[in-house]
């Protein structure tokens, strides 16, 4: 009986709860609150946003053309010096670009709509950077359900201190937003692309705390703020983690629809403007469905997108990845000029093609995958595997072991041949070692998204006569660098070769006194090199060819001499 009026107990609190906090009936909800642009503002009093991994950020708002000077949506201080802000600063006439936190440059030279009309801004930051076996780290900035710029390796803001504050700057600075908004939210996830349009609706909004069609993130809600009371001077959060906040100067107003008028009331001049693009980032679509050969829709297959922005050397190469949907449909949207597409799914054969290969004004743009062809003599072939995994594994703890128990001043010898590993090879906290290839030695990984060679927080290491690589694999599906150099000092690759699909061939970070000499680098798919914030970088005597790029530096010294280059 006691278990019983327990447990009856647990659903009427289940029932009244979302998460431990309100209810929330959209059906209901129809009101926000207007910002007079002078002094009105919410204040919370907690660190809202995390500091460290993932977020998203969404917030519906309709900014007052009439506001001159920079405006705030959102905003949260940090005592270490990166704080985030969301907002825009006035151009001139009723236009305006977006400003956001000093990570977020790339998404400055972007408009910031100031027409009167709803739009849903939606911020995803992306908290994988500094690990080095993960090259894909984008953040990315959505208007109205759609992509408008993405950020690699930036984005990363993670304020610390509270409060967190809506309609004003942190430092108090003022910087006040003029006009409407409505259902603020904030999670602990990326979300993705198709959990975005979804919440936009088509411009009618959805609930976030329930899962809907592709929608599945609502029980990582850390903050949600429909504006639903349409009384009292406070908003309450209904994820269930009590960040309540409270208003001051904000009144009150009646939302029916953020639809906003017909399109046979609007001035077809202004309609027409608003449908155009920015000529200097011309949008562009891709959609259409992915088939198997017997035209039944596949689900969860992935369509990415590769490219890199011609003459920018401060951005990397971009990814954009969708999956399909139960029926197969597939839908991407971005601003960047692409190169390459890659569609894959198990048990399929990948596709990897050229954005110069295909129409991509003809849509739908379907795509039909072919059946991985299956393998003969099958119990020989699992027996096959098996044993390559054995040898795989031994040759990974053969290596493994002559480094970590390497001596300071010890020369390695790898024996020779083409040793193919299971694990990245690791050199650690290690100083004065050479480690060094008989006559062909090379080390081949054959895990594709993980970096072949990762150096860390070592010094004088000396590299010669080896051949470092990844399985072979069509390009654009291979993730990882193949050499990957962190936090280190004095390390010489001397007669070495580099390849095998890697995204980038050497990537450093963090350190100082970095060599190659003498060796081959090619055929990686993004850049030959990679170094940021590193010192005294010198690339002599090399042949690199046939890598998409030569190199990707930010805050760092290098210098080139006598290299035979071909791209």
């Amino acid at each position: 009986m006691q278990k019983f009026i327990l447990l009856l107990i647990v659903l009427f609190y289940s029932s009244c709860s979302f998460f431990g906090g309100p209810d929330y009936d959209s059906a209901a909800d129809s009101t926000g609150l207007s910002f007079d642009g002078i002094d009105d503002y919410i204040q919370i009093d907690a660190n809202v946003l995390p500091d460290s991994g993932d977020f998203s950020i969404a917030v519906w708002g309709k900014a007052d053309s009439k506001q001159t000077g920079n405006r705030i949506v959102l905003s949260q201080n940090d005592t270490t010096g990166s704080p985030f802000y969301f907002g825009s600063a006035k151009e001139s006439g009723t236009a305006g670009f977006i400003r956001m936190g000093d990570d977020w440059e790339k998404v400055h030279d972007h408009s910031f709509p100031v027409d009167d009309n709803w739009h849903y801004y939606t911020i995803v930051n992306d908290g994988t950077i500094g690990d080095s076996a993960e090259i894909i780290d984008t953040s990315a900035f959505y208007l109205d359900g759609k992509m408008i710029q993405s950020v690699m390796g930036q984005g990363k803001n993670y304020p610390t201190a509270e409060p967190f504050y809506i309609g004003t700057q942190w430092d108090g600075s003022g910087e006040y937003f003029s006009g409407m908004m409505d259902g603020i939210a904030v999670w602990d996830v990326k979300l993705s692309p198709e959990e975005i349009s979804i919440l936009y609706n088509d411009g009618d909004g959805l609930d976030p705390t329930a899962d809907t069609l592709d929608y599945q993130s609502s029980s990582h809600l850390i903050g949600f703020w429909p504006f639903n009371e349409g009384l009292d001077s406070t908003v309450a959060d209904y994820s269930g983690n009590d960040y309540d906040g409270a208003i001051y100067g904000a009144t009150w107003t009646r939302i029916e629809s953020k639809l906003g008028d017909t399109a046979d009331t609007l001035d077809q001049d202004v309609a027409d403007k608003e449908e155009i693009p920015e000529q200097d980032e011309p949008k562009q679509v891709l959609w259409g469905k992915i088939f198997n050969q017997k035209e039944k829709p596949l689900s969860k297959a992935r369509v990415t997108l590769y490219g890199y922005r011609e003459g920018d050397q401060d951005e990397y190469y971009f990814e954009t990845t969708v999956r399909t949907t139960r029926a197969g449909d597939y839908e991407l949207h971005d601003y960047r000029p692409w190169d390459t597409l890659a569609v894959s799914l198990a048990g399929y054969k990948p596709m990897v093609m050229t954005i110069a290969e295909l129409d991509v004004t003809d849509l739908p743009l379907d795509f039909y995958l072919n059946k991985a062809k299956p393998r003969r003599n099958k119990i020989k072939s699992d027996e096959e595997t098996a044993a390559m995994a054995r040898l795989a594994l031994k040759n990974y703890e053969m290596i493994q072991g002559l480094i970590s128990n390497a001596r300071p001043r010890e020369v390695i010898t790898i024996p020779t041949g083409i040793h193919i590993v299971s694990k990245p090879i690791v050199v650690e906290n290690d100083t004065n070692i050479t480690i060094q290839g008989e006559i062909a030695t090379g080390i081949v990984l054959n895990d594709l998204n993980k970096p072949v060679l990762i150096i860390n927080k070592s010094e004088n290491i000396v590299f010669h006569d080896l051949r470092l690589g990844h399985s072979e694999a069509p390009r654009g599906i291979c993730d990882a660098e193949v050499v990957v150099v962190d936090d280190s000092r004095r390390i010489y690759i001397n007669s070495c070769e580099i390849s095998g699909s890697g995204t980038i061939g050497v990537k450093v970070t963090d350190s100082d006194g970095i060599a190659v000499v003498s060796s081959f680098v090619h055929d990686n798919s993004w850049f030959a090199f990679s170094f940021r914030n590193c010192k005294n970088v010198r690339i002599e005597n090399s042949r690199i060819i046939e890598n998409k790029d030569l190199i990707f530096k930010r805050s760092s010294d290098v210098a080139m001499f006598s290299n035979t280059i071909q791209k």
